[in-house]
């Protein structure tokens, strides 16, 4: 008899049908070198292979806070915003549906020519989610180091500074990180968020001086909703 009710139970177990859904509502991985829909700003490119190392396919999205200004060499080319910040916005994605999880996943290497062993927090990359209800932090790396692991946040690579292979356009670098984020959301929230689009916001900044540049890579970049 008991394990007849068992069998029952596991039965009804796997009727029960399953009403959480997911949709990939970004995913980018610079393939086809085609920035339409993203808002740039500063010294930002599509890039192949360089001293940073190889791109998991043949491009990836590098950024730099050099300004042609006052430094020899800039990654792309270009000239960050006062020698100050570059920034990457994906395009607006619209809502299929209300959602209460996220996921993000995308690959970033920080290269930084500031001193990676007393000063906190003088170049920074930043990567956030903006959201009708408001901006919410992903992760972030600076000259210091990458954020910590918590609940929401995973960042597997090697997040340690070394003497880069772009020396002496930078001189240190981590490995490529792969970062993923997940969260739920509920009520008001939620709800807020619901009522508009979604976009990624990845900020690189020059902060207090302008004296010594950093760089970033970021690559396969996606965003997941579940309901």
């Amino acid at each position: 008899m008991r394990h007849a009710i068992r069998f029952c139970l596991i039965a009804l177990l796997f009727t029960i049908p399953s009403f959480a859904e997911e949709r990939l509502i970004l995913s980018a991985d610079f393939e086809n070198a085609d920035l339409t829909g993203w808002r740039l700003g500063g010294d930002v490119c599509v890039a192949g292979s360089f001293c940073a190392g190889e791109p998991s396919g043949r491009y990836w999205l590098a950024f730099s806070t050099n300004s042609w200004k006052g430094d020899p060499t800039t990654l792309c080319g270009g000239s960050s915003v006062e020698g100050l910040e570059s920034i990457v916005r994906s395009p607006n994605v619209p809502l299929p549906f209300r959602f209460n999880q996220i996921r993000i996943d995308f690959d970033v290497k920080f290269l930084t020519n500031e001193n990676t062993t007393s000063d906190l927090g003088t170049d920074s990359f930043i990567a956030r989610l903006l959201t009708m209800a408001g901006p919410v932090m992903i992760m972030s790396i600076d000259n210091s180091g990458a954020s910590p692991a918590s609940r929401n946040l995973s960042i597997t690579g090697d997040a340690a500074f070394h003497e880069s292979a772009c020396n002496p356009n930078w001189k240190y670098e981590t490995g490529l990180l792969h970062v993923s984020y997940y969260r739920t959301f509920h009520g008001a929230v939620s709800s807020r968020m619901a009522a508009g689009p979604l976009a990624l916001e990845f900020v690189l900044g020059n902060h207090y001086d302008t004296n010594f540049d950093s760089a970033a890579v970021i690559d396969n970049v996606q965003l997941r909703i579940y309901r």
